[in-house]
This record gives structure tokens, C-alpha cells and sequence, in this order.
């Protein structure tokens, strides 16, 4: 049975990365924000034609969508992220936060 979570969070990051909020994304994409919404948290399935009008928005290929080896890559890293998080101390752990928030922000 396919999960439709992951491929919810590569719209979302490659939303994201385009600096589109979502319902400007769904303006683009002829959508509705809620629809956007439902489908980047898993909620809600997406036809091929639907998918196929957030890959253009998007700029990427349609098949890149579907490409979902970085999930695994993803939670692998996060738990080794927590294994590091979970053993370093008080000094370790202000350091990690702020080159996270760096990063991230």
C-alpha cells in the first residue's frame, strides 16, 4: 500500500525551497490551498494529473516527485542525530543547537 506521507513532505520541501507559500503554489497549479494542505500532510491522495501540475510549478520532473530514497536517508540521519544529541553535554548541546538554528534559519 503506498504511504502518501513521504511524498506530501517532498512537495512541501521543494515547496519550501521555492520560497511558495501554499496556497500561492495552488494559485499556480490551477489547486486549492486546502487540497495542498491535505496532500503535504498525507491526508489526501493526488492524481497523476494533479502531480504532474505541482511538478511544473515546481520545476522538477514528475518522476523526481516519486523518487522517495531520501525518506529513508532522512530517518536514518535523524536517528543518529538523536543517538549525538543524547550523549553530548550541557556545552556540546548549546553548540549543536546553535549551529542547527544556523543552519536551518
Amino acid at each position: 500500500m503506498f504511504d502518501p506521507k513521504p511524498l506530501g513532505r517532498r512537495i512541501r520541501a521543494l515547496r519550501m525551497l521555492r520560497g511558495l507559500s501554499q496556497d500561492k503554489l495552488a494559485e499556480l497549479a490551477g489547486l486549492n490551498g486546502k487540497f495542498i494542505g491535505e496532500v503535504e500532510r498525507g491526508n489526501a491522495n493526488i492524481s497523476v494529473a494533479n502531480l504532474a501540475k505541482l511538478a511544473t510549478v515546481l520545476e522538477t520532473p514528475l518522476p523526481s516527485l516519486l523518487i522517495l530514497d531520501h525518506e529513508r536517508d532522512r530517518n536514518r540521519l535523524v536517528e543518529e542525530l538523536h543517538k549525538l544529541i543524547d550523549t553530548a553535554d550541557d556545552r556540546q548541546l548549546a553548540v549543536i543547537y546553535r549551529v542547527v538554528e544556523a543552519v536551518i534559519r
